[in-house]
Parts: structure tokens; C-alpha cells; sequence
């Protein structure tokens, strides 16, 4: 089975309904939690889109509330779902896909940390495959060789079948 690095900008789908949400509760469904992970960041950059959601109106106090209990209880609470830090050498080597890709600097730290690590996992959690929905942060992680999955651009329907050729 791969392991599935979940950026925020889909995991935040998996509590907030818009395009590719069925996809990432699919995705969720079918792969076991112990082959998933995120990193603090990507946890309160989620609970902080869900907090940007809930400002502009698009979330109810109580949907919020949900939203961020659930995300607490799934990614943090979670003794299975994985937390990878980022350390600052980690930060200070990201220098160069932040150039190379004009990418942030959470999303360049994300991808270094990606590439440090990919080679480190045991065969049976390879491929390692980023789910995000940030078309920048795809395209260098798949110039830099890394498998990808946007939930916006896969049918829910075609998770079982993408997992099971991994």
C-alpha cells in the first residue's frame, strides 16, 4: 500500500464540502490510517482555511465547531494518522525548490521534507504519493519525481482502482 501525504489544501476538503470532497472521503474510506500523514503545519494551515471559511460566512458556527472537532480527532488525536515534522534544516534546504519552483515557503519546506524522507520509507509504504489540490505545489512535486493525486481532478468512484495500482 503507498503512503498518502496529505496537503492541507485537501485535506481541508475532507471537513469543508467543495470540489474533490467526495474524492478525499473515498480516499479516506479505502486507505488504512496508518498509511497517512500530514505535519503540524498542515494541520493548523487546514484548521486555519476552516477558520477563513467560517469569517467569510461560508461556515456556521456549529459547522465550524464540527469541522475543527473532527480534524482535532482524525489527524491529532489519532494514534494511526502520521505527523511528520519539518525541521529547520529542513526550512533552510527548501530554499532551493522555493527558487526553482516559485513555490511559498510552506509548500517548498513541504516538498524538501517529502524529498528527505520518500527514500527513507520501506518498500511495502512505497510509492508516496501527495494528495493536494495546490496546482503549483503538484507540478514540483512531480518535476522533482514524486507521485501525485489532486481529489479535485479524480472521481471518487476511481480511488479503489487508483490505490490498488500503486
Amino acid at each position: 500500500m503507498a503512503f498518502l501525504f496529505w496537503d492541507a489544501s485537501a485535506l481541508v476538503k475532507r471537513y469543508f464540502v467543495e470540489i474533490g470532497s467526495d474524492t478525499v472521503d473515498a480516499i479516506f474510506a479505502a486507505a488504512p490510517m496508518h498509511d497517512v500523514a500530514t505535519t503540524p503545519w498542515g494541520y493548523a494551515e487546514t484548521y486555519s482555511i476552516l477558520l477563513r471559511r467560517l469569517n467569510g460566512g461560508d461556515l456556521d458556527a456549529a459547522s465550524f465547531a464540527t469541522a475543527v472537532t473532527a480534524l482535532q480527532a482524525e489527524v491529532v488525536d489519532s494514534l494511526d494518522f502520521g505527523l511528520l515534522s519539518i525541521s529547520d534544516t529542513v526550512v533552510f534546504a527548501s530554499i532551493l525548490w522555493l527558487r526553482r519552483h516559485s513555490l511559498n515557503a510552506t509548500d517548498a519546506a513541504i516538498l524538501t521534507m517529502l524529498l528527505e524522507q520518500v527514500p527513507l520509507l520501506p518498500p511495502e509504504a512505497q510509492p508516496c504519493v501527495l494528495v493536494a489540490a495546490d496546482h503549483r505545489l503538484l507540478r514540483a512535486a512531480a518535476a522533482e519525481g514524486l507521485a501525485t493525486l489532486n481529489p479535485e481532478l479524480m472521481a471518487a468512484a476511481d480511488v479503489p482502482d487508483f490505490l490498488a495500482r500503486l
